[in-house]
């Protein structure tokens, strides 16, 4: 998977969760709901224009309340400060504090790793898995955000209006985002997993030009 299909899929999911939510929550009950799914799903083509752009257009607004952002940030760092911390486990007898904080700083040894991933055909495969793997990941913490903002709305919908289809909605939604969450933590430690394949080839493979890169990076300490 490419750098720009994961991006465009990373925008494009989380406007068909909104979409799909916003179609349950403007149903009062499961008939009504029932009758707008088989009108809707018969004539539903997912590349259509239409529906591209509203999708897209519910992607982008998701995107700029940096929802994801703020869930996956965590997540994010644990899997950025395990590169790192592998990256420079060969050289520790060679390195004091000061240097590995220095190292571990910015992107420095993000970056020294996108460097093997990209000149490195191998490596440029397993990216491959990875992308993948990082695509099932911000989507399940999509779908965590977006069905606790739908249980949540569907909660304040059924104090307003009590019925059945509101409560099951708020129920479901709920136990949604706690599956979505637990998945989560799965596709966190399949990420890690991924990495570390890389990570062990990096070490193995180009130790003598990692070892030179990092030392440029001192240089400039």
């Amino acid at each position: 998977m490419g750098l720009g299909t994961l991006n465009f899929f990373r925008l494009i999911i989380p406007g068909i969760l909104i979409f799909v939510l916003i179609i349950l929550f403007l149903q009062d009950d499961f008939n009504g709901l029932s009758q707008l799914s088989s009108s809707f799903f018969s004539n539903f083509r997912l590349m259509d224009t239409l529906y591209t752009v509203i999708f897209v257009l519910l992607g982008v607004l998701y995107y700029l309340f940096d929802a994801r952002e703020r869930l996956w940030r965590p997540y994010r760092e644990r899997v950025r400060n395990n590169i790192k911390d592998k990256l420079i486990s060969p050289f520790l007898g060679q390195l004091n504090k000061e240097q590995i904080a220095y190292l571990k700083q910015d992107r420095r040894l993000i970056n020294i790793f996108y460097h093997f991933i990209d000149s490195d055909s191998s490596l440029t495969e397993k990216a491959k898995s990875v992308r993948f793997n990082g695509l099932i990941w911000t989507s399940t913490i999509d779908l965590t955000i977006i069905s606790v903002l739908g249980a949540l709305g569907f909660l304040i919908k059924f104090i307003l209006e009590i019925t059945q289809y509101n409560l099951v909605m708020a129920e479901s939604l709920a136990a949604l985002a706690l599956i979505s969450f637990v998945l989560i933590q799965l596709s966190t430690k399949r990420h890690l997993s991924l990495s570390n394949d890389q990570l062990e080839m990096i070490c193995q493979n180009h130790r003598v030009e990692l070892d030179g890169m990092i030392n440029e990076e001192l240089q400039t300490q």
